[in-house]
């Protein structure tokens, strides 16, 4: 084995021990700070480390499993950025009816940024809802008027061209916008009629 300070794991070693006993380090606060400790047969004994860890895998870096616990061989592992990213204490966890959901790790299976996830989970979602593969469009008040999640537009009792918002003169559209349906047959009337002109002219 290499002197200790060209070991590729050396410098691994180091940090690890600086951010649970250097309070100049300025990760001291979420390691030392709040009682993470290194175990006894690693704090003074690189090759126990290295014995223990075995080589390290290209990009990945050392992780313990239970954040809330520290470094010892039971609770620690090599791990890619994307792991230790989602294992750490700022990713959002929930648990609903005894079942953990982590945005994270649900966003890429589900095809969904992870923010929509926790929105449907701070909204009181069930499950099911919550897992739902697209996003949830609320329509909620379309027979008011306007977007569905916009309470300004909800307030509106007409159109732009006047007419009144009732049931039967709404159309709903897949964002949620409603549209008058008075005003989309006369568009519709005007573009079947600008059609036939245009055809009539060409003839």
């Amino acid at each position: 084995m290499p002197f200790k300070n060209q070991h590729p794991l050396y410098s691994v070693w180091k940090s690890m021990k600086s951010r649970c006993l250097n309070k100049r380090n300025k990760s001291f606060h979420r390691y030392g700070g709040r009682g993470i400790t290194v175990c006894d047969s690693w704090v003074n004994n690189f090759h126990a480390f290295v014995a223990d860890m075995g080589e390290r895998p290209k990009g990945f870096t050392l992780e313990r499993i239970d954040n809330q616990k520290g470094y010892f061989p039971e609770n620690c592992k090599w791990a890619s950025r994307q792991e230790q990213q989602i294992n750490r204490d700022v990713v959002n966890r929930f648990f609903i009816d005894g079942v953990e959901i982590v945005p994270a790790l649900l966003a890429k299976d589900l095809g969904l940024k992870s923010d929509s996830i926790t929105n449907r989970v701070k909204k009181g979602l069930s499950i099911d809802e919550i897992l739902l593969p697209h996003k949830k469009i609320d329509r909620t008040g379309l027979s008011l008027g306007g977007k569905a999640n916009g309470a300004r537009q909800r307030a509106k009792t007409h159109c732009p061209n006047g007419h009144e918002y009732k049931p039967e003169n709404l159309i709903a559209s897949k964002e949620g916008w409603r549209r008058c349906k008075i005003c989309h047959r006369e568009k519709e009337r005007q573009r079947t009629a600008s059609r036939k002109n245009d055809a009539s002219i060409t003839l």
